[in-house]
């Protein structure tokens, strides 16, 4: 019984926690932030254990970077999306490492598969 409510509220915490760190719009700002500073290192690591054909959205984060447009692109999307992908965008404004970025896409804090779109 314990480990339900543990679970339970594991779960039910992704809205309360968007709401403590702000609203769509300031979650999102700091996760385009995130994205932007971490993503060359993200994308070496994807590269180097040569995991490209199942991480298109790294590769497409890492092309708007090395192009100046990660920053606007992904706050636009993020605001697009924050009702389907609001638990993924919360866990990469909280990110302070590559790999932290790569968690953010795991099954419990990416149920609905996000994917980058521009």
């Amino acid at each position: 019984m314990i480990f339900f409510f543990m679970w339970a509220g594991c779960c039910a915490a992704a809205p309360a926690m968007a709401r403590a760190h702000g609203d769509s719009a300031a979650v999102c700002q700091r996760a385009a932030g995130k994205l932007d500073g971490l993503v060359p290192e993200w994308r070496d690591l994807v590269v180097e254990f040569k995991a490209e054909a199942r991480n298109p959205s790294v590769l497409a984060l890492a092309e708007e970077h090395r192009q100046g447009r990660l920053k606007a692109g992904f706050l636009h999307h993020c605001q697009r999306e924050w009702g389907t992908h609001q638990t993924t965008f919360v866990c990469f404004s909280g990110s302070v490492t590559a790999l932290g970025l790569a968690l953010c896409l795991q099954k419990d804090t990416n149920p609905h598969g996000w994917e980058y779109r521009p």
